[in-house]
């Protein structure tokens, strides 16, 4: 098995506490629904704190790295604010955050010279991936903010 297939059984592992955080809710439904969706946005935090922390491996020697570096600590933040607003139950504009934010690390990875030297099948996997944590995040909205289902009403 090459790194790259290990790559992605793993990113595909890590996607499935995504999957099952935004779909369970419209199953369940109650306060499990709530606590679930709180669940899934920390974990997403906690996965886009990672992925900013990437920055720190990529090639020094890299075009503009000062700059990734920034902009990697730029992501960790966010984090950072994304738990914070969760906190303070502001549940609707973190999944909103959620999906901003890991999309525009994929667009930032995607812009980097050591993105540009990885396999076609790794960038693949990487634009799957990224999509796919979007959709579980736009499916955790719809359950937000359904009048049947939202938590609040």
């Amino acid at each position: 098995m090459n790194i790259t297939n290990i790559k992605s059984t793993y990113g595909y592992v890590g996607f499935l506490p995504f999957a099952t955080f935004s779909l369970i809710p419209w199953i369940v439904g109650g306060e499990v629904s709530k606590t679930l969706i709180y669940f899934q946005l920390g974990y997403g935090a906690i996965i886009i704190t990672f992925l900013g922390g990437f920055a720190w491996g990529w090639r020094d020697d890299q075009k503009n790295q000062k700059l990734n570096l920034s902009i990697g600590i730029g992501f960790s933040l966010l984090g950072c604010l994304i738990l914070l607003l969760t906190y303070l139950k502001l549940i609707l504009i973190s999944l909103f955050l959620s999906i901003i934010s890991f999309y525009l690390f994929f667009v930032f990875e995607r812009s980097t010279e050591d993105f540009n030297k990885k396999d076609i099948d790794y960038q693949k996997f990487r634009k799957i991936l990224t999509l796919l944590v979007c959709i579980s995040f736009l499916i955790s909205i719809g359950y937000w903010i359904n009048p049947y289902s939202n938590p609040y009403l």
